[in-house]
């Protein structure tokens, strides 16, 4: 198994406040010290999420990306998965729900 970094981007149906980040990243994930969450500086209504994982392969780590993401969207009502991304240093693999 190798190391991937996982980054997720999902878009609120309104701009977002601290209270609402908390809101979501409190029950996520709560014993994975290498995830972080955060709204988008420049697009307020733009959560994003990342993770370190294990997986067999960049596509298999992509898949786990897309859990993670599902995760996230369950615990924020009005979120909708724009991006999910994984990644190691030497290559990412991108989806997107507009091309």
């Amino acid at each position: 198994m190798d190391s991937y970094t996982l980054y997720v981007a999902l878009r609120a149906d309104r701009c977002l406040d601290d209270a609402a980040v908390a809101a979501v990243g409190a029950p996520l994930r709560p014993d994975d010290e290498d995830l972080c969450i955060w709204r988008d500086a420049d697009a307020p209504a733009v959560l994003r999420v990342s993770a370190d994982c294990l997986a067999a392969d960049l596509e298999a780590a992509l898949e786990l990306g897309h859990a993670l993401a599902a995760e996230t969207q369950a615990l924020g009502p009005g979120l909708a998965v724009e991006e999910v991304v994984a990644m190691t240093d030497d290559e990412q693999l991108v989806w997107r729900a507009r091309p």
